[in-house]
């Protein structure tokens, strides 16, 4: 299968093609108009008109609360003030004139270390995503968890703090790129805004009060972790988003968390955490592995209903059977 798969970022799209054996075929970044619904689908419409003619269909991977089979968005993220508690993936489909498919963007990034990375192997794990909030993907018994409401992993609504619930005590501000940002500039008394691969380079290279910045985020995240550990009990956890791929990060981890066991009476275990294993291609690749379960689980059900109705009038001619029907 051929597939156009599509990221969609707050900002900007990124794209790739897609075929069969996860050849990743060609790359792109694109910039939707987003002034409305209407322009903001006319606009993924023309990025598709592209490529559309050697594709078997498109791969959506977007922020939001959404039903991937129905294609219902209940919320829309940064879209959120056009995109809410609507049918995108039909919009889509009728603009596109292909089959398509709709994934939140952390569990498209949960479908590419299920079927290809770092859960492949795996019953029950977590995918996280750490960059401007905090993604989550649940995986139980080798399937991704959506929930009643589709919002099963939404971790950056989790609160942090039991005296008082707003925004910044919501796990995606504590531990997303901006808490981090502002922990740095409060220990350096600046105001630049440090990207994150900024903030390790100055760990590395000695830098005291960063490091310092970076311990308290560390920590913070490891708590949640724990939590998650101890709720859900995963095989495994794994990280993405672009912090992930640095290895302090992971030396943090393993310090965290020793110093936790140090000081509570009871520990039950530190979660076994990796990286996630694809980077920025993860959600493209997660909506290229999301698309081929929901079409295939469609042509099955597709066919099931036709065998179910070649059944059916077979047993309507079979004079043995009248009386039964």
């Amino acid at each position: 299968m051929k597939l156009l798969c599509i990221d969609v970022g707050g900002t900007s799209v990124k794209h790739s093609i897609i075929e069969s054996g996860l050849n990743i075929c060609e790359k792109g970044i694109y910039n939707p108009d987003s002034e409305n619904l209407d322009s903001y689908v006319e606009s993924l419409g023309q990025l598709c008109d592209r490529y559309i003619g050697s594709v078997d269909g498109v791969a959506f991977s977007m922020p939001g609360i959404v039903d991937p089979k129905s294609g219902y968005f209940y919320t829309g993220g940064a879209y959120d003030r056009f995109i809410h508690e609507i049918s995108l993936k039909d919009l889509l489909e009728k603009r596109i004139g292909k089959p398509i498919s709709v994934e939140n963007d952390a569990k498209a990034a949960g479908y590419a270390e299920l079927g290809y990375g770092a859960l492949k192997d795996v019953k029950d794990g977590i995918v996280i995503t750490l960059g401007h909030a905090v993604g989550g993907c649940l995986i139980y018994n080798h399937e991704v968890v959506h929930g009643r409401h589709f919002s099963a992993g939404e971790l950056s609504f989790i609160n942090t703090d039991y005296h008082y619930a707003d925004f910044e005590t919501s796990l995606g501000y504590r531990c997303g790129a901006d808490c981090l940002r502002k922990r740095v500039q409060e220990k350096l008394g600046s105001d630049i805004e440090y990207k994150g691969y900024e903030i390790f380079a100055m760990a590395n290279d000695g830098n005291e009060k960063v490091l310092e910045a970076l311990k308290e985020f560390v920590y913070e995240l490891c708590v949640q972790l724990y939590n998650l550990q101890i709720v859900f009990d995963p095989e495994l956890i794994a990280l993405g988003g672009g912090i992930s791929a640095q290895k302090l990060l992971y030396e943090l981890i393993d310090e965290c968390f020793l110093e936790m066991k140090g000081r509570m009476r009871f520990f039950v275990r530190k979660p076994q955490i990796v990286p996630c294993a694809f980077g920025n291609d993860a959600n493209m690749i997660g909506a290229y592995h999301s698309f081929c379960l929901l079409h295939k689980d469609e042509e099955f059900k597709e066919k099931r209903g036709k065998a179910s109705i070649i059944k059916k009038v077979r047993i309507k001619d079979d004079p043995d059977m009248k009386g039964y029907i």
